[in-house]
């Protein structure tokens, strides 16, 4: 009995010595397993905490921010975004003036009065403004009587005469003014040949409806519903043969103080147009969404024609505009061009087309920039 009490002890700790050394040689096994020693699982950095005020008007070009507020885009790259919603260029800067906004996008002509008057930049191209740009004249106007008598312009209905003394209703230093001195001036005129009167876009529609004035100055979707009314389309940007894109501005105070703010918020932009490129449902459902909140009058079907005449801007588009040397770019030629309108007809002088080419005025650092990040060379 005792041999056999013996037997059983000495089995007992030699069970318990080999538990112990299982025990003893299992870390050896773990650190394969340990997320923190696996550098493939290891969390990303977290971004730097940012923060941007940016001003828009409530159409295409102002989308993408929409959109990334809405999906919490800015968000999750580390941006605290606040949008001003504004309904024309002219209210945009005097913001700008007051240091009220960052960064934003708006049409060719009030980024001129932007950098001559506070030094601001254009940073990139958006949407292309002259595809939804049009002016209308009532069907009894005698300009809607004449066409083909504006050599090169067949588009283009009237003619000098019948444009001669007009009252126009145009938002001035805005993209439909651009197209209206462009109108103008393929038949000789300049705007001090008709009258122009001030409006915003959503104003001058209801004032034209209510019988004033003899020509309006439109973009969509007071455009599309213009011809829901029956109104004779007597030009419109694309007639003119003149480009005018809408552009991403910075103020000169966010580029030197919140630069990677307004790159940030640049980047995101252009990621967000390029997941939303093909998707024209999903541009349709939040462009309505966005106009709706801002009380535009639309509906799905014009939000829908809205997108589809409007292709978002992408950093393809970006490169082409901006490639090459300061002076000799695309972008140089297309918004000098513009300047050069304004200056014909007084609406800037030879000095401040000077003043816009010596502060930098088109300024590519921001797509240059993105484009080495993606390890694209802009030759």
């Amino acid at each position: 009995m005792k041999k056999l009490i013996a037997l059983l002890l000495a089995l007992v700790m030699v069970f318990s010595l080999v538990a112990c050394g299982a025990k003893e040689e299992a870390p050896a096994e773990k650190p394969a397993e340990t997320p923190a020693e696996t550098p493939a699982e290891a969390p990303a950095e977290t971004p730097k905490d940012l923060s941007i005020v940016v001003s828009h008007q409530p159409y295409s070009h102002g989308l993408s921010s929409y959109i990334g507020e809405q999906e919490g885009t800015y968000a999750n790259a580390g941006l605290d975004m606040e949008i001003l919603w504004f309904t024309g260029g002219n209210t945009q800067n005097e913001a700008l003036g007051a240091d009220e906004w960052d960064a934003g996008c708006y049409g060719s002509p009030p980024s001129i009065a932007a950098g001559v008057a506070y030094n601001a930049h254009i940073i990139g191209v958006n949407v292309e403004d002259s595809v939804s740009i049009d002016y209308f004249v009532r069907p009894d106007s005698d300009i809607a009587q004449i066409s083909g008598e504006v050599e090169g312009y067949p588009d283009i209905l009237g003619n000098a005469d019948t444009w001669r003394g007009k009252t126009i209703l145009c938002a001035t230093s805005t993209s439909v003014h651009f197209g209206l001195i462009s109108t103008l001036a393929k038949m000789g005129l300049t705007q001090n040949d008709v009258n122009i009167v001030h409006m915003d876009v959503p104003s001058a529609y209801a004032a034209f409806k209510a019988g004033e004035g003899d020509v309006v100055s439109l973009w969509d979707p007071q455009s599309y519903q213009a011809e829901e009314e029956g109104w004779v389309r007597a030009s419109y940007g694309e007639a003119t043969g003149e480009p005018f894109p809408t552009v991403y501005v910075a103020s000169e105070k966010a580029i030197e103080e919140n630069w990677d703010a307004v790159y940030t918020w640049f980047k995101t932009n252009i990621e967000i147009n390029e997941a939303f490129e093909g998707d024209i449902d999903g541009q349709t459902e939040y462009l309505l969404q966005m106009q709706l909140e801002n009380g535009i009058d639309t509906d799905e079907v014009n939000a829908r024609r809205f997108c589809v005449d409007r292709p978002l801007s992408t950093l393809a588009k970006n490169i082409e505009f901006f490639k090459g040397e300061p002076g000799s770019r695309y972008m140089d030629e297309v918004m000098f061009n513009i300047v050069d309108f304004f200056v014909a007809q007084g609406s800037y002088s030879e000095a401040d087309k000077e003043t816009l080419k010596t502060n930098g005025w088109i300024d590519s650092q921001f797509i240059e920039a993105l484009a080495a990040e993606r390890g694209i060379e802009m030759k």
